[in-house]
């Protein structure tokens, strides 16, 4: 039976391990995020807090023993320099039962380090030579191994004197590092000599300090401090989770409110909250948007109405003819007719594409003005609709004056955009003129000005701004209108913003005028 082949332990390459930690985060909530990240950071503050803590109280104990270390090295001192009717050996014993080296003229004099820790005296200094009598230092010393003769025997040295303690010094300071606090006294000759006096000379008392006390009154702390860091980073999670599930109850009744709005139009706004922050200024731009989109499907509506409208006027209208025509084939003045109508027609779907294109062209807004245009000469242009608005309007019978500079006058724009609103501007003056049309231009730092003015009938203060409203076509205008469909206007100012410029109705002295700025 041949045996099966090996199963390759090459695993197929994909998307690395730790690629999965951030997408799993993404995951997870706002509020669990924002309570993670708080809990962390509370447990890695709280921590630090916590070993500064037990760093400071083992200092501050550590510098207690150092002083109350001094005073005694002091006191010690005092002591030793007032003795004058004892030996040698009885200062030995009363120092043995003390962890102190006393280090005279001659070097060390009495103390217990000399017989159970002799490496240790070598690293202690006499007081220097110009030290005032108040000198006081303290000394690291690295405490080795003691001397065989305190293993041998811990209650005697090698000189036979009794050493209490001299074994446990030994097992608790064999290798450690020990604070020695050392003072200097001044010995004098007694006015008695005795033999047992210590010779006249700068002494030095070093006593040790047991770093014990300031280690246990630090590690009392870590009991409590274990279990204080995991409380309050888990305070400190809970208390972030419940801040943000309260910070996002404007988000979520905003999200509440959007739900229900099924269409542009409904005039549903979301709450504002009270307090002035990002969420507040959310809900502000939310309102607004939905004021556009309500404003937007309000003229998109009545623009569809009224196209429908003014839509089926021609048609019917050419259809009405086009009946006439085929049942009376004789008469010859209905295909004029129809085709008056189906030029009509033609304006005004012209006029309706228009104003689509502008409705959804990158430079519509009123204030976000065209890029990458080309120069025009705008004198130029206004000379060429003058010479030509006669020839496409047959019946005009109005003059035409240019009042313009010697230089011409150049803008950045499109030439095709800026001929039509032109030519929409004339030919609404020409319409309602009496007997002159009159084009100004002023050429002014930055900009443009171009009045259109006819000395017809005036425009009043209250439809100075509805004219400018698609399919609107005042009174007056519709009795002598031939033809227009409310379009013109709109379409003019349309493209001036498009231009980054204006257009609107200013007073005159007798007729209307309509002054447009364009931006050089």
């Amino acid at each position: 039976m041949p045996e099966a082949a090996p199963r390759s332990s090459v695993r197929p390459a994909g998307p690395a391990r730790p690629a999965r930690m951030p997408a799993r985060w993404r995951r997870l909530t706002t509020r669990a995020r924002t309570a993670l990240a708080a809990g962390t950071a509370a447990l890695l503050l709280s921590g630090a807090g916590a070993w500064w803590l037990r760093h400071h109280v083992y200092t501050t104990e550590t510098d207690v023993a150092r002083g109350r270390a001094l005073a005694q090295s002091r006191a010690i001192a005092l002591e030793f320099a007032g003795i004058r009717a004892r030996d040698r050996e009885a200062t030995g014993d009363i120092l043995a039962d003390s962890p102190v080296l006393i280090i005279g003229p001659d070097g060390p004099f009495a103390s217990w380090l000399p017989e159970a820790f002799p490496g240790a005296v070598a690293q202690l200094p006499p007081a220097p030579a110009d030290a005032r009598p108040a000198w006081a230092s303290v000394r690291s010393v690295r405490v080795g191994e003691p001397a065989p003769s305190c293993r041998r025997d811990p209650s005697r040295t090698s000189t036979g004197r009794p050493v209490p303690g001299c074994l446990s010094q030994a097992a608790a300071l064999a290798g450690r590092t020990v604070d020695m606090a050392g003072t200097s006294i001044e010995v004098h000759s007694p006015a008695a000599p005795s033999p047992s006096a210590p010779p006249p000379g700068r002494y030095t008392v070093y006593m040790a300090v047991d770093p014990a006390d300031a280690a246990r009154a630090a590690d009392a702390l870590v009991p409590a401090l274990a279990g204080a860091v995991p409380l309050a980073a888990l305070l400190v999670a809970l208390s972030a989770w419940v801040a943000t599930a309260r910070a996002l109850r404007p988000v979520e009744a905003i999200r509440t409110r959007l739900a229900t709005v099924d269409q542009p139009g409904s005039g549903t706004r979301v709450p504002v909250p009270v307090a002035e922050d990002e969420i507040t200024r959310l809900a502000r731009t939310t309102n607004h948007t939905l004021d556009l989109l309500d404003a937007h499907a309000r003229r998109q509506q009545r623009f569809i109405a009224d196209a429908a409208h003014e839509l089926r006027s021609p048609v019917t209208g050419l259809r009405t003819v086009l009946e006439v025509a085929v049942a009376h084939p004789g008469r010859p003045a209905a295909l004029g007719d129809a085709l008056q109508a189906t030029t009509r027609l033609q304006y005004l779907v012209d006029d309706l594409l228009t104003l689509a294109r502008l409705d959804n062209a990158p430079g519509a807004s009123p204030d976000r003005a065209p890029v990458d245009r080309a120069p025009v000469d705008f004198t130029e242009l206004v000379r060429e609709l003058l010479l030509e608005l006669p020839h496409t309007r047959p019946g005009a019978t109005a003059d035409l004056v240019l009042d313009a500079p010697a230089e011409p006058v150049t803008l950045h724009g499109d030439r095709d955009q800026l001929r039509r609103l032109l030519r929409n501007l004339l030919d609404n003056a020409a319409r309602h003129a009496d007997s002159r049309v009159t084009v100004t231009l002023v050429p002014e730092p930055g900009w443009v000005e171009c009045t259109v003015h006819n000395d017809g009938a005036p425009i009043a203060e209250a439809d100075r701004e509805r004219v400018f409203d698609r399919f609107t076509r005042l009174d007056e205008a519709r009795t002598r209108d031939t033809g227009g469909s409310g379009l013109g206007l709109a379409i003019a100012r349309d493209l001036a913003r498009h231009h980054g410029g204006t257009l609107a109705v200013v007073p005159a002295g007798r007729g209307a005028a309509f002054l447009l700025r364009l931006p050089r």
